[in-house]
């Protein structure tokens, strides 16, 4: 089973799930992840130092589906591609995926080029 990496602040207080209102996830490489649509993925946290310590499993969900985003150059929308290119709102997107506001996800995905991401999608929502 494939297993995702999550930064420990999105795992609620008991360490079973996510947070709640955190419905999917962000990722690069868009023709990896097509792959898992459908599958159960293992969702986990490191215990100590990423990759010198131990994976802790804290759930497992289904990708339910994968949807092809582009972030904006602008940074207030990101461009979704499966349907007809509209722009999904950063106050909708960062709280669907588990921000508490726009600037923290903003801040979060800075970094990252302008480039192609998709959603791994946990819920039956769509943008």
């Amino acid at each position: 089973m494939k297993r995702i990496s999550f930064n420990p602040r999105f795992v609620n207080e008991a360490g079973d799930d996510l947070i709640n209102g955190k419905i999917h996830t962000i990722r690069k490489n868009l023709n990896y992840w097509q792959r898992f649509e459908g599958k159960e993925v293992a969702l986990f946290i490191w215990e100590g130092i990423p990759y010198r310590s131990k994976q802790k499993v804290f759930c497992v969900k289904k990708i339910i589906s994968v949807q092809q985003v582009v972030k904006s150059e602008v940074a207030d929308f990101w461009v979704n591609y499966s349907k007809d290119d509209h722009p999904i709102p950063l106050n909708i997107i960062s709280k669907n995926d588990g921000f508490t506001d726009r600037n923290d996800f903003i801040d979060w995905f800075i970094e990252l080029p302008f480039s192609e991401y998709c959603i791994l999608h946990f819920t039956d929502l769509r943008y």
